[in-house]
Order: structure tokens, then sequence, then C-alpha cells
């Protein structure tokens, strides 16, 4: 499947913001035209050169249904590259069809790049001086060795953050006032711990949707010292632990428990009253529940995982884990 999708399609993932809120200009267009013709806030489509949804599905029969989805979008492709098309629309590809949506007549005229000074609205937006990371997790087994499959967010996750520049000021100003040990300002303590956690983000235990979820533990305790010129020294704690609201009728179906329990260490180089550069390790223990009886998630997805990809398949983790956060500020940034 996935060499199918590399030989003749072009992956792209699509900010769920940005359908319900599109953006200025041609981009705009594109989000407006697939919310036009979506059959829910998430799942599959395929989209044609001009710009027109050939088809969108929401799950599979089963996992031969799904090189079936795309053969046949190839096809409605060759037939169909710039020209109007109505969309077709599963529930399940292909025995629960959904009432296809025609085409409006609307026509993009596609550049084949931005213009000069146009912003990217597919870029991650970063406030001046703002320090960009990549934090990376990995679950762990009773052999003391990592997962393998990182294909599936309960064993591997990569992601961004950044650290503002308020967040790096506080810091700084905290280091010079210092005489020994202090404390870590806690807005960018808490900006490590919200990011260091293993599947998707209705499951963030800091993150999210704070009205579908409830905080029942939470402790963030990180320290640095100086140890060099510039240099911080930085350990911590951090415990974190919540679950969906169960008096919250439209959060029913999500149901969720999630603890993170990890001890930091690493450093901080400062410089010219910022930070320059920061690289930290975290371990400790998490377990993630997802789904169950009453859930939206599917209950036979160990059989069939395509089977309703928008609840996902049931998650019940309990293991070690650890994680690694880096960010190094480059000789071009401002």
């Amino acid at each position: 499947m996935i060499a199918k999708i590399q030989e003749g399609f072009v992956p792209i993932a699509l900010k769920a913001a940005q359908m319900g809120r599109p953006p200025a200009g041609i981009e705009g267009q594109l989000y407006r035209e697939l919310r036009r013709t979506q059959a829910a806030p998430q799942g599959i489509g395929v989209m044609n050169s001009a710009g027109k949804v050939l088809a969108w599905t929401l799950g599979f029969d089963n996992e031969q249904c799904v090189t079936e989805f795309f053969d046949q979008s190839k096809v409605r492709y060759e037939a169909n590259a710039k020209s109007p098309v109505d969309t077709l629309r599963y529930r399940r590809y292909p025995s629960v069809e959904m009432e296809a949506v025609p085409d409006d007549g609307s026509v993009f005229a596609l550049p084949p790049a931005h213009g000069e000074g146009e912003r990217c609205p597919g870029n991650l937006r970063r406030g001046p001086g703002a320090l960009p990371g990549r934090i990376v997790g990995r679950a762990f087994g009773d052999d003391g060795l990592p997962l393998s499959e990182v294909r599936t967010q309960d064993n591997y996750v990569e992601d961004v953050l950044e650290i503002s520049k308020p967040m790096q000021d506080e810091l700084v100003e905290a280091s010079r006032a210092a005489t020994g040990r202090f404390k870590v300002p806690a807005a960018i303590a808490r900006e490590l711990v919200e990011n260091a956690y293993l599947g998707m983000l209705d499951v963030n235990p800091l993150g999210g949707d704070r009205v579908r979820a409830l905080l029942l533990e939470l402790s963030i305790d990180f320290w640095a010292e100086q140890v060099a010129d510039g240099r911080l020294k930085i350990t911590g704690k951090s415990l974190a632990h919540a679950k969906n609201r169960e008096d919250i009728p439209s959060d029913a179906g999500r149901l969720w428990n999630h603890r993170v329990e990890l001890d930091w260490r690493g450093f901080a180089e400062l410089g010219d009253g910022r930070i320059d550069e920061i690289i930290l390790s975290a371990s400790g223990h998490e377990k993630l529940q997802w789904g169950g009886p009453g859930s939206h998630v599917s209950p036979n997805a160990a059989d069939n995982p395509v089977a309703h990809l928008l609840g996902g398949r049931p998650l019940d983790l309990s293991c070690a884990v650890r994680y690694g956060v880096s960010a190094k500020r480059s000789s071009i940034s401002p």
C-alpha cells in the first residue's frame, strides 16, 4: 500500500482547524472545497489536479479494500484529471455509501508556487525570537528494548515544540539572579512536559480540549544550576495525569485515561540574552487507555483496523518510556 501511494499519489496531511476556518487565497479555496464535499471532519480523500475531490471515505470493509479505493480513485483521476467531477463518499468503502456531492462548477487557477512575499498557511507559525525544538518518544518492552512497531503513536512519537522569547527571557533572568541552584520558570518547564506523551492529540494530559478533559494529578518540578559560563545543568521531575470528563455528553464516546511520570536531565546553553541550545532526556513510566465499552473506538479494530478510522483502535499500555528534546539555534536564525 505504501509503495502504491508513493508511486501514484502525493500524500498530504491537512490541519483540521483550517478546514473549519479556511485561510485566504487559493489554498483557502481548496480548504473550502474539501469542507463542502467532506464526509466528516476527518477522513481520507483523493483530489485531482484541478482541486476537485474524487472521493472521501471514513473506513474500509477490510484491508484489501484500501488498495481498491486508491485503484478506483486513480482510474477516476485519469478520466477526470482537470475536469468537473462529482465526489463519491463512503462511510465504509465500498459497502456503506453516502450521498455523492455534485460538482459546483467552480474552477481553481492553481499556481505552481506561492507568490513573492506570500506566506504558506501550512507552515508552522513561530513567534519572533522563538527557539524551535523537536521531541521524540519511545515505548519500551519488558526486555528493556524499545518497541519496534514505530508506525503507531503508542510506540513512537515525533513532534515539534517551541520555546518562546518570553520563556527564554525568564530563564536568562533567573540564571543571572541566581547564586546557586534555582527553579526553572514554570512556563518553559510546562512546555517541555506538555509535549512528552504517547498517543494522539486527544489524550494529551496537559493539552487539547480542557473542557472535555479532567486533570487528576499535576506536578512539575524543574531545577537548574550553572556549571560553566553560559551553561546550565537541568534536572526535574514531572507527573501529569488526566482523563475524559464523564459529565460531557458530547464526549461520551472518547473514553481515555493517561498518566505520564518522568525524570528529566540535560543542559541549556545561554548566549546573548537567549537560549542557543537545549538538550534534555526524560525517562519514566506511562499508562494510557483509550477506548473500551461504550466508546466510539472500533471494538473489532484488532481484527479489522481499517473499519472505523475515526475512532481508531483501542489502546491499553503500561510501560517504560523515554523522551528526547533537542533545540538549537542555527547561525541564520533571527
